[in-house]
């Protein structure tokens, strides 16, 4: 597994805060249909999953994607951030891990406190 620090505002510029939620994992990790629970770090923090719009700046024509980014609190977090608000994530980590079946995915994490209000536009002076 290897993981990356992304420089967000290069790269994504500013996010879109779509919402936080719990982690959920199988509670039987050998029974993939087993009852979810929500998944906990290695000092049994609850983990939430907080989902990001993100546009990449590396191509004109980029489209849209949703990134969803573990982060780990006792408490369900962004509570002051509302639905639509510009984000940056400040050293957001990306994770690459090889599959069972083949293949590769891709995840993020960041610390709690590193997903934050963007700050707002300046206006072009002589407005």
């Amino acid at each position: 597994m290897d993981h990356f620090i992304v420089n967000f505002p290069k790269t994504c510029g500013k996010g879109i805060f779509l919402g936080v939620e719990q982690k959920l994992v199988p509670s039987d990790k050998n029974n993939p249909k087993s009852e979810p629970v929500q998944a906990r770090d290695a000092d049994n923090v609850p983990k939430w999953t907080a989902t990001i719009a993100v546009r990449s700046q590396l191509s004109p024509k980029a489209k849209m994607e949703n990134i969803t980014v573990t982060v780990s609190s006792p408490t369900k977090p962004y509570a002051a951030i509302p639905v639509g608000q510009a984000v940056i994530v400040d050293e957001l980590e990306m994770g690459v891990m090889k599959q069972d079946r083949g293949g590769f995915s891709i995840f993020y994490s960041a610390s709690a406190q590193n997903i934050r209000p963007a700050a707002p536009e300046r206006a072009a002076s002589g407005q």
